[in-house]
């Protein structure tokens, strides 16, 4: 018998004597269970979300080229607001979306989005493709007019709709793009900063910070899209004021990982999380942004308006 075999043998008569176990557990690093356990009155939120996923699925990402990102970070341009590719999801939403909201109305969700699903279906019935592609392409512009009217014309509801469809664009937007690397490989040199997202040129729902050198660096996430990338640390996400004079911040007490920044010039805010990082998923953060609607309520009470919740707005 080998030395390390009788060795091992030692150790585990050693353990046995002391009533220890012979193997430890691994720890549970599900982030979900981390996270529900943490927060269990939103276990029913996430069922919902899961069951949406279901019905979206993984459909096969449309294809972006290269020259779509390079047409971005030198004009400015987001991705799916340039016509070629727009038209492209288009395309591709149109071909999953009845599907999707058929299997939303037979799932085991609440029975208003049940309702909705299949009021949504209804209306499509009879529509030729053109018409059917305006809902598509009027939330993917955010012509809210325009989707306002639309879902005014054929009493839909609208938050539901639109959330559902930008949930379809998600899975339609290749994994790569999401990444904030894909738009700024070096944070000391950004490619891209803007106040809107480089994929859709939606404004972000949320900010994390991430420690970066010797301080921390900003991510903005897309809440129609889910991309991440990199904005300075120092301004309003929304207007663009960088007077301090009129910006401030809302900690309030037992919310040590999220604070809410305050532009006292347009009076919107954004939620800004501050802690610990299970993963780099949107969905994580979109988590943390369930976990805290109390401090929404609060801004609410202030006078202050959220944006980039693709159920809003």
């Amino acid at each position: 018998m080998g030395a390390d075999r009788r060795k091992l043998i030692h150790n585990n008569e050693r353990l046995k004597r002391r009533g220890e176990p012979l193997f430890m557990k691994s720890k549970n690093t599900d982030p979900m269970k981390r996270f529900l356990k943490k927060h269990p009155f939103l276990a029913e939120t996430e069922r919902v979300y899961r069951l949406v996923d279901a019905a979206v699925g993984t459909p096969e990402p449309i294809q972006l080229p290269a020259r779509a990102v390079t047409k971005t970070v030198a004009e400015k341009l987001p991705i799916l607001q340039q016509e070629t590719y727009r038209k492209r999801m288009v395309r591709a939403v149109y071909l999953m979306q009845e599907d999707v909201f058929a299997r939303i109305a037979e799932a085991d969700v609440p029975p208003l989005m049940q309702e909705s699903a299949r009021d949504y279906l209804a209306a499509l019935k009879p529509l030729r493709k053109a018409a059917k592609e305006e809902f598509i392409i009027a939330v993917l512009t955010q012509d809210k007019k325009a989707f306002a009217a639309l879902c005014q014309r054929y009493d839909l509801n609208e938050g539901f709709i639109r959330s559902t469809i930008w949930r379809i664009i998600a899975a339609l937007v290749p994994a790569e793009l999401k990444d904030p690397t894909m738009w700024n490989p070096d944070r000391d040199q950004p490619r891209f900063s803007e106040n809107y997202c480089p994929v859709c040129g939606r404004q972000p729902v949320i900010a994390d910070l991430r420690k970066y050198r010797q301080g921390r660096a900003r991510d903005l996430v897309c809440g129609g899209c889910g991309t991440r990338w990199h904005y300075t640390r120092v301004g309003c996400v929304y207007c663009g004021n960088t007077d301090l004079q009129k910006m401030h911040t809302l900690e309030p007490e037992g919310s040590d990982i999220m604070r809410l920044d305050v532009c006292d010039a347009c009076h919107h805010y954004i939620k800004t999380y501050r802690g610990p990082v299970d993963d780099d998923t949107s969905d994580f953060i979109y988590r943390q942004d369930w976990a805290t609607v109390h401090l929404d309520l609060l801004a609410e009470e202030q006078g202050l308006q959220k944006k980039g919740n693709p159920i809003l707005e």
